[in-house]
Formats: C-alpha cells, sequence, structure tokens
C-alpha cells in the first residue's frame, strides 16, 4: 500500500498532531508543505501492514515532520514478505527509497552490500544523553559502526491461561520459572482425548523459520550457550544447543509429547490465537501478539498474565531490538533521511509508536512513563528487556537462520536426532559465510 504525502492540503489538519508530537507550535505555516526547493519527495518504506503503524505514521508523524521541517514526505508500507525482494529491485533498478524500514537480522547484509550508510556521525552530534537515552543501539551495530536505528524492542515471554491454572491445581501466582517447572505445567495441563491432544500444555512460535529460530533461541539462551561467538563462527551445536534443541523437542514427540500446532500461524493471531480458543493452557508470545488479543479478545486477554523469562543455567528469552529504520547509501538527501529518523525518535514520538504498535521503547527514560507502565501488553516486556538476547550481526544470518530453522523443524517432527540436525545445519550456515 502507498500513501502519497499529504503536503499542503492536509496541513491544517495535521496542526493538533504537530503540537502533541513535537510539543511546540506547528513550524511552519499552512500551506508550506512539500520540499520547499522543489525536490522530490523524501521516500520511506515502512515493513509490514499493521493498521494501527499505518494510520499513526500517515495522519500523526508524517504530517507533523513536514509542517516543521517543510520537507514532502512519500511513505510507502511493503508486506514483509515482500520487503527483501523489492528493496534488491529497487537498489538494482536505482529506485531505492532514501529511509527503509527492516528487521534488525538483516543489519549485516545491508552493511556488507553497501546498501545503508553508517549513522555514527549523525549519531556524534546529538547531545550525550540522548543517545544515551536510546536503547537497543549496540544491537545495531555491524562491525562497530551504527547502521540501523532500532524504533522498538520486541521480545518473547511465556503467557498463560489462569482459569486454566486453577483448574489443573495449580498457581495463577506461581508459574514456570524453570524448565523442570514449564514440562510439570504442561503435563498437567495438556487434555486428550484417546490420545490425541484436544488442548496443548504449551506451544511456542513454530509457523515460519524465522519464528522457529526464535523459539529455539530461547531454550539456548537459558541453556548458557548462543547462535555465534564473537567472530561469527556458529556456536548453536554445542552441548548446550542440543540440549535446548532435544528439551524443546520433547514437547512435540513422542508418547508423552504435550505440545500441537507446527505450522500454524499464531504470531499477531488475536481472537484465534490458541490461548483464547482454549487450544492451548500456555504459549510463548510476543509482544505484538499480546497486544493484538488485548483488542481482539478483551475478556479472555483478563485471564492471561505473562512469567518472567524462564531458566535453565541462566534466565533468558528471545528478543531485544525489532525493527528500525536504515539510510540508503543511494539516497541523495541523507541528512534530511536522518531528520526524519530522528524526529521518529522523539520521545513523544517513541511512545507514541509503541502505542500504537506495541513493544519496548526506543528510549529508557520511558520506562517509567507512567501511561506504558499501565498497559499489561507493554510492561511485562519492558521489565524483562534486560534479558532479551537476539541474532547475531553476520551479513548471511538470514540465510543461516534458513538453514537451521529447516533442520529444526525436521527435530520437532521427530525425524531428526537434535545433534545431527545442529551439526548440519553449522554446516551449511558456515559454507554460506564463506561464500
Amino acid at each position: 500500500m502507498v500513501t502519497k504525502s499529504r503536503g499542503a492540503s492536509r496541513l491544517a489538519a495535521g496542526l493538533i498532531a504537530v503540537m502533541a508530537l513535537t510539543g511546540c507550535g506547528a513550524g511552519g505555516t499552512a500551506g508550506s508543505g512539500g520540499s520547499g526547493d522543489g525536490a522530490s519527495p523524501l521516500r520511506v518504506w515502512f515493513p509490514g501492514n499493521l493498521a494501527e503503524e499505518v494510520s499513526w505514521v500517515n495522519e500523526k508523524l508524517v504530517p507533523a515532520f513536514e509542517a516543521e521541517h517543510k520537507v514532502d514526505v512519500q511513505v510507502e508500507f511493503v508486506d514483509w514478505g515482500n520487503l527483501a525482494t523489492r528493496l534488491s529491485t529497487a537498489f538494482a533498478g536505482g529506485t531505492a527509497p532514501d529511509v527503509f524500514g527492516h528487521g534488525n537480522a538483516a543489519a549485516a547484509g545491508y552493511a556488507a552490500n553497501n546498501r545503508a550508510i553508517a549513522l555514527d556521525d549523525y549519531l556524534a552530534k546529538m547531545p550525550a544523553s540522548d543517545v544515551k537515552d536510546l536503547t537497543f543501539l549496540d544491537q545495531g551495530k555491524v562491525d562497530g559502526k551504527q547502521v540501523i536505528m532500532p524504533l522498538r524492542g520486541f521480545g518473547h515471554l511465556l503467557a498463560y491461561r489462569t482459569d486454566l491454572f486453577q483448574e489443573a491445581g495449580l498457581d495463577p501466582a506461581a508459574p514456570p520459572a524453570t524448565w523442570q517447572d514449564l514440562r510439570a505445567a504442561a503435563d498437567k495441563l495438556v487434555v486428550r482425548d484417546g490420545g490425541k491432544i484436544t488442548r496443548s500444555g504449551v506451544i511456542f512460535p513454530a509457523d515460519d523459520p524465522t519464528s522457529m529460530s526464535q523459539a529455539f533461541g530461547s531454550f539456548l539462551f537459558q541453556a548458557g550457550g548462543d547462535f555465534a561467538d564473537e567472530s561469527g563462527t556458529i556456536t548453536w551445536n554445542s552441548d548446550a544447543g542440543q540440549r535446548a534443541l532435544a528439551f524443546l523437542a520433547e514437547f512435540y514427540n513422542g508418547p508423552q509429547a504435550v505440545s500441537t500446532g507446527l505450522g500454524e500461524a499464531t504470531s499477531g493471531a488475536g481472537a484465534q490465537h490458541p490461548l483464547v480458543t482454549g487450544r492451548a493452557a500456555m504459549a510463548v508470545i510476543d509482544e505484538a501478539t499480546f497486544k493484538t488479543i488485548h483488542e481482539q479478545a478483551p475478556d479472555v486477554a483478563a485471564k492471561i498474565k505473562l512469567a518472567p523469562p524462564l531458566k535453565d543455567t541462566t534466565a533468558a528469552s528471545f528478543g531485544g531490538a525489532g525493527n528500525g529504520l536504515f539510510i540508503s547509501a543511494d539516497s541523495s538527501r541523507k541528512d534530511q533521511a536522518w531528520k526524519f529518523v530522528e524526529f521518529l525518535l522523539r520521545p513523544a514520538n517513541a511512545k507514541a509508536y509503541v502505542q500504537a504498535v506495541g513493544g519496548i521503547p526506543a528510549r529508557a527514560s520511558l520506562a517509567t512513563d507512567p501511561e506504558l507502565a499501565a498497559q499489561p501488553y507493554i510492561k511485562p516486556y519492558m521489565d524483562a528487556a534486560a534479558q532479551f538476547r537476539g541474532n547475531p550481526n553476520v551479513a548471511t544470518w538470514t540465510q543461516q537462520r534458513e538453514a537451521l530453522a529447516k533442520e529444526i523443524e525436521a527435530v520437532l517432527r521427530g525425524k531428526t536426532p537434535a545433534g545431527q540436525a545442529l551439526d548440519r545445519a553449522a554446516a551449511e550456515a558456515e559454507a554460506l559465510a564463506k561464500n
């Protein structure tokens, strides 16, 4: 979906948004929209098509930015599934946007292929206190240089139905804290009919390669392992990795399996999420999914609580920097592009952004904001932010992740032992890195 800038015709309607977002007057008179110098619009691509994000960006953020900077902005929202292909085509054809959004996992690849510029010089011009307030910056660095500006953080936490806990004789005030606790609770919560699971004790994200690698990642981190070391060498096939994947597989495999739903789309499922329909008593979910559940099924959402990150040897979970913005290396308007990025990260805008889309705000100072703290789908993730860990910043990570996810699925379906699968995925990933 493409949304063209409204320019002068919408500035009068946007004055209230300007004042709310910038904390000052309109920054320009009505009718002063556009680039001012006759230049073409500043082109910005956002990933996804979340209705709340589309509305906030188009109706509030962009009008406020245009009024303050007298720059015409053209925004396009590109579905995640098409984003990489669209960007590759645009760069090849010389039509890449000035600013583009993507997941943090793509940062190293765009840096290695000279598609995105380093942002350190721009950050150096900001007040030191302002830079210090920006969260997740370190996760946006590639070879020590800031390549992506994270807009929000995300994380995976264990959600559980308090009513189903009570029915099973479990204490809703004492959720699972360790692997052993998780397994014991799942065994009590699962419901079977003639040997067939009709209610999963617990489910994990497992509907696509990204979510499968993230589900494994949480257990990997909890076991004290990591995807790769500081040099980028694969380490997911360590003893910790094998133990983590074998433990995850136990929930899906064998006569004591307590989980179903491999390949079922659960991210952002809202009223159709297995937690809501009663097809699962516990589920590992991200903050965007929990937000959607609250919006679409508020009565059930009131019965769902979140547990802090689980622990084996370490209390941790998959998460950290989520989507962010890059400045295109091909842009002829890099300074204006930076102004747009910086504008979006102002405290009021960073707050409004997570209110619209969910997640952990991009500024540490917002962790104590009373409005955000009052949101049950934001505060638990903010509280756990220090325990979230993410992907390594290596150029071929998205391809390596595909190789890993393929082998994880084979293990979860009972086709391959964990150690063999992780070794095979590691060999393929190392080959990708060399080539």
